[in-house]
């Protein structure tokens, strides 16, 4: 008791510093679930404004996809930007890509709308399904051995995701580009690693079918 008294002031500001870091962990985190909340509403609106205007453009795929969903580009690369860090901006992101990549495949505007896809990936599996996404993009331009560089840059990061299609993707396009002894190399390796599975049967058939 008479040390509590001797030091009460020391014993009370102690217990008032503790409710000052306390109320302020409180504020910081109610502040960072209203900016998730904010850029989940932005994207809910952004997807909206896609729905829209995929409707009055009619045909797809769309010609010009900064020309014919103005709205939607503007409102996408907002949310990327207004709340990088969360992954709303990451998803927003990884939208605009897929747009490019769906719709104006030659246009080459999908590859670096990818790359910041990867590079803003809130975790390894948003990066390992951005680089797989590039990759596509990669190929829909011909372009097989960028194409397999990223496939290898996935597989790198040694996380299942994806893996089973990412390692088919990547026997395919080897084939594609001419590599015939990796490819088959890569086929048989997937029908190893993913065994009884559709997966490794597929793997089994792209073999059958290049020794015809």
């Amino acid at each position: 008791m008479d040390w509590v008294a001797q030091n009460k002031k020391l014993v009370l500001g102690g217990v008032s510093a503790i409710l000052l870091i306390t109320l302020g962990l409180g504020i910081r985190q109610n502040l960072a679930e209203k900016k998730i909340l904010a850029a989940s509403t932005a994207l809910h609106e952004a997807e909206e404004k896609l729905e829209k205007e995929l409707k009055v453009a009619g045909t797809t795929p769309i010609a010009d996809v900064d020309r014919q969903l103005t709205e939607t580009v503007g409102a996408l690369r907002k949310v990327s930007t207004d709340f990088a860090g969360l992954h709303a901006a990451w998803e927003a992101q990884f939208q605009l890509a897929d747009l490019y990549s769906k719709h104006e495949p030659r246009s080459g505007k999908a590859i670096p709308a990818f790359e910041a896809a990867i590079s803003s990936a809130p975790s390894i599996r948003e990066k390992v399904f951005a680089l797989y996404s590039l990759a596509y993009a990669y190929e829909k331009q011909g372009k097989f051995d960028e194409a397999i560089q990223q496939l290898d840059a996935a597989i790198k990061l040694d996380q299942p995701y994806f893996k089973a299609e990412i390692s088919l993707s990547r026997a395919r396009l080897l084939a594609r580009s001419g590599k015939v002894a990796e490819a088959d190399k890569a086929f048989e390796q997937v029908s190893k690693d993913f065994a009884n599975t559709d997966l490794g049967r597929k793997a089994d058939q792209w073999k059958a079918m290049r020794s015809l």
